[in-house]
C-alpha cells in the first residue's frame, strides 16, 4: 500500500438510516483512517453536519457552491474532492441517488463529485422494500454493477415506515468491514496515477518536522478568596485542536493549558504524545513564566489563550463569608502574557514568529489590527464571540469557529464557519504557505 492515510469520502443522503452514517464514520476514524463527510440537502433532516464533523475531525459540506457557515466549495474544488478519496462510500443511498449515479446526473455536490471521480464506489442502499424491488430501481442498480461498482445488499427485517422485507441499511460492522476489503485494490490503483492537488485543509506529513511551537491556550484565573476566583467561558479548544494538528504535522510542541472545570484536553496517539510538552497552568503570572522558560527554543508561538485583563489586587486567603452588604473588590491589570513574550523574544539571537487571536464582540478589523500592530505580531486571528445579549454558533465553549487571518503586511483572510478541528488545519497550512513564501519557514 502507498504511503500515506488511506481516505474515504462517506457521501449520505437523505434516508431514516443517515444516522447510521455517523457510526460508520465513527469506527473508521477510530481505526485511522482519514474520513471526510458530504451530504445531500436531504440528508441533513436526518442527521447534523456537526455530528459528523464531530467524529471525522474535517469538515462536512453540503452544497455545491456552499451556504452560510459552511465550507464553500466553487470553481474547481468539486475536482479535488473528487480526487481526494482512495474510495467513495455511499450510506445510506437512496433510490433518488441511485438513479442520478446510474444515469450520470451532476446535480448537486454528492453527484458532481461522483461523476468526476475515478475512486472505488460502494453503494450501501436503504429504503421500502417495495421501493427497492421496483423495476426502475434493480434496473439502475445493474446498471451500475455492470460498471463495476460494488454494492452492499440491504438486509431484511422490519422497515422504519412499519413494513417488513429487503431495505434495511447493513449492518455498520458489516459496512466497516466491506470498505476496508476495498482499500487495497483502491489504494494500488491510485499509485499508478499522477498526484493532484489536495484539499486545503489536508495534513502535509511532517512538514512542520523542524518547528518547535509554543502554544498558550484556554482561561486564566484570579481568586478572590480562598474559595472564590474570576475567569472566563473558554474552554482551550481552539489552542488544544491547533497543538494537534502541529503534531500531526511533525511539530515538537509545548502547550501551556489554562486549566478550568471542562476545558478540553489533547487527543493524540501515543507516537505524538512524545513530542507534547503539556504543561497546565491556572494564572497569567503562571502561564507567562512557563512560557518564558519554553521561548528560547520556539521557532513559533501562537498565543490563543484568553487571558484575563484584570486580577483581584488583594484576594483573601480565607473564605469570605456571605453578608448583606455588597462585597467590592479592587481590580488590577494582569500580567500581558503575549507582550512580554514578545518583549523577551527581542533579545534572542533567533527570534520565532508570533500569531496572536482577538476575540471580539464589535469591530473586530479594527480591534484586531490594533493587537497586530501595538504587539508588533506576524499575524492575529481574530474571531467573533457572544455578548450577552448576542447567540452565535462559535466562539468560547463551541465546537466551531470562523473568523479573519491578518497579516503584518496589511492583507487579510477569512475562513467561514467550520469545526475547529478543521480551521486548525486551514490555519496551519496557510501560515505554513506564507511563511515558506517569506524563506523563514524549513
Amino acid at each position: 500500500m502507498p504511503n500515506g492515510t488511506p481516505r474515504i469520502l462517506v457521501c449520505i443522503s437523505g434516508s431514516i438510516a443517515a444516522y447510521k452514517a455517523a457510526d460508520v464514520v465513527s469506527a473508521l476514524t477510530k481505526k485511522g483512517y482519514e474520513v471526510k463527510c458530504l451530504m445531500t440537502r436531504s440528508a441533513r433532516e436526518f442527521v447534523t453536519p456537526l455530528v459528523l464533523e464531530t467524529l471525522s475531525r474535517k469538515s462536512v459540506t453540503t452544497e455545491l457552491w456552499g451556504r452560510p457557515g459552511e465550507e464553500t466549495v466553487s470553481g474547481t474544488e468539486h475536482i479535488r474532492l473528487a480526487r481526494w478519496p482512495d474510495v467513495i462510500a455511499f450510506i445510506p443511498a437512496t433510490a433518488h441517488l441511485i438513479a442520478r449515479l446510474s444515469h450520470g446526473l451532476a446535480d448537486d455536490l454528492v453527484t458532481t463529485v461522483a461523476l468526476a471521480s475515478e475512486a472505488r464506489f460502494l453503494v450501501a442502499p436503504a429504503m421500502n422494500a417495495v421501493m427497492w424491488a421496483a423495476a426502475p430501481t434493480q434496473e439502475n442498480v445493474a446498471r451500475l454493477k455492470s460498471r463495476g461498482i460494488r454494492f452492499i445488499e440491504p438486509a431484511e427485517g422490519l422497515l422504519a415506515c412499519g413494513e417488513e422485507g429487503s431495505g434495511k441499511l447493513a449492518h455498520v460492522d458489516t459496512l466497516v468491514s466491506a470498505i476496508e476489503a476495498e482499500l487495497p485494490a483502491a489504494r494500488a490503483v491510485k499509485r499508478t496515477q499522477p498526484q493532484t492537488d489536495l484539499l486545503e485543509s489536508d495534513v502535509q506529513p511532517q512538514s512542520w518536522k523542524n518547528q518547535n511551537v509554543l502554544i498558550t491556550a484556554g482561561p486564566t484565573i484570579s481568586r478572590i478568596d480562598a474559595v472564590r476566583y474570576m475567569t472566563n467561558p473558554s474552554t482551550g479548544t481552539m489552542g488544544v485542536r491547533l497543538a494537534e494538528e502541529a503534531l500531526k504535522r511533525g511539530a515538537r510542541v509545548s502547550l501551556v493549558l489554562g486549566q478550568d472545570k471542562g476545558g478540553t484536553m489533547p487527543d493524540v496517539s501515543d507516537d505524538l504524545r512524545s513530542r507534547l510538552n503539556l504543561i497546565p497552568v491556572q494564572t497569567a503570572d503562571e502561564m507567562l513564566k512557563a512560557s518564558l522558560e519554553i521561548l528560547p527554543s520556539a521557532t513559533a508561538v501562537i498565543a490563543s489563550a484568553a487571558v484575563l485583563d484584570y486580577q483581584v489586587k488583594k484576594p483573601s486567603f480565607r473564605k469570605q463569608k456571605r453578608a448583606s452588604k455588597a462585597l467590592k473588590l479592587e481590580l488590577v491589570p494582569s500580567v500581558d502574557v503575549l507582550a512580554g513574550l514578545v518583549g523577551r523574544s527581542t533579545r534572542l539571537k533567533n527570534s520565532p514568529w508570533f500569531m496572536g487571536f482577538a476575540a471580539e464582540t464589535d469591530d473586530l478589523e479594527t480591534n484586531a489590527r490594533g493587537k497586530l500592530k501595538k504587539k508588533k505580531l506576524n499575524y492575529v486571528f481574530g474571531n467573533w464571540i457572544s455578548a450577552t445579549d448576542q447567540k452565535r454558533s462559535t466562539g468560547f465553549g463551541k465546537d466551531r469557529n470562523a473568523g479573519v487571518l491578518f497579516y503584518e503586511d496589511g492583507r487579510k483572510k477569512e475562513f467561514p464557519e467550520t469545526s475547529k478541528q478543521d480551521l486548525a488545519g486551514r490555519i496551519l497550512s496557510e501560515l505554513e504557505k506564507d511563511l515558506r513564501d517569506q524563506g523563514r519557514f524549513q
